[in-house]
């Protein structure tokens, strides 16, 4: 995987789907409805700066970025979040992302912060090697792969920043419910976050050879299986196929969580395109994703609504 593949998959996915939205019927218009999008979009973010609570500045940080970032003005606006609210994960985690994309911020106080207010959280520690363009520091990804193995869970707080930011907008009243979530997170898929890219090369190749560090690398794959998203869990898998034997127990526990998330996505992508992202629709998912705190389990819990099974059936190829 080369850097940036799965973010810039992601946004190009929710991008695809959301010009879609905003175009369906009217293709001759794409650059004029695109347009009159963005003048909304500035519209609500005027709106979420004028309500100046925390959930409010960290939606305009997060819309007002996506698709034009102001790198320097979205980490001033995260940062009034964050003093409004200093033990909002989710904020911070926001906070650190906006910090490694300004050269003058430095993340390491962002991730203690995160450490405190999240302990079991193991996502802080990628702060320090995630800035954008810098080479990774092999004493800081190796702290890194430490901190990770010894954590509980890997967590970026998706569920929860979708949640906050689309109810900030809508009480802005300035976009509906389908719009605000659409929109929510597109700009939260093109968020950048911190690189797994250093983590996932310092888990593989010759280096493994040291018992040590597979043994870490090991832990690592068991934290991020358990993350919040969907391409954390892929990257823990990614990881337990290079540390495990193949037709090992666990090696093969792995390649079946690939098959079993690749079939969750797709079916769980159909279900979304068959209600086209109906308000009703919108409004179910937004209400699962309040209650379950991560992108798998609610995945699954549409499959399931949906009375289809959340297991791959035998005949099912994976694409």
């Amino acid at each position: 995987m080369r850097k940036g593949t799965t973010k810039d998959l992601s946004s190009a996915l929710v991008l695809s789907g959301l010009v879609l939205l905003l175009c369906t019927g009217c293709a001759a218009d794409g650059a004029r409805q695109v347009a009159a999008y963005e003048r909304r979009n500035q519209r609500t973010t005027t709106a979420l700066l004028a309500a100046g609570d925390a959930d409010s500045l960290g939606a305009a940080a997060l819309l007002g970025q996506w698709p034009k970032a102001d790198p320097a003005e979205r980490l001033t606006l995260i940062s009034r979040a964050v003093a409004a609210a200093p033990d909002r994960p989710e904020l911070i985690w926001l906070y650190i992302g906006a910090c490694i994309q300004v050269e003058s911020c430095e993340p390491t106080p962002l991730a203690t912060q995160l450490q405190r207010v999240d302990p079991a959280n193991g996502a802080a520690s990628l702060a320090s090697i995630g800035r954008a363009g810098k080479p990774s520091n092999a004493p800081a990804v190796g702290k890194s792969l430490s901190a990770i193995a010894t954590s509980m869970r890997f967590d970026t707080y998706w569920n929860s920043t979708i949640v906050h930011t689309t109810n900030a907008i809508l009480r802005t009243k300035t976009m509906d419910l389908r719009t605000a979530f659409t929109a929510t997170i597109g700009a939260a898929a093109a968020m950048a976050i911190p690189s797994y890219q250093a983590i996932a090369n310092a888990c593989k190749g010759e280096s493994l050879k040291d018992p040590d560090l597979a043994a870490t690398c090991r832990q690592v794959a068991s934290v991020m299986r358990r993350g919040d998203t969907f391409i954390t869990e892929m990257i823990g898998v990614t990881i337990a196929k290079r540390v495990w034997p193949e037709g090992s127990a666990e090696f093969l526990d792995a390649a079946s969580a690939k098959r079993v998330a690749h079939y969750r996505i797709d079916t769980d992508g159909k279900i979304s395109f068959h209600h086209l992202w109906s308000s009703q629709y919108v409004a179910r998912r937004l209400q699962l994703m309040t209650e379950i705190q991560t992108e798998q389990e609610v995945n699954l819990a549409e499959i399931i609504d949906a009375r289809l099974s959340p297991n791959p059936p035998s005949g099912w190829t994976d694409e």
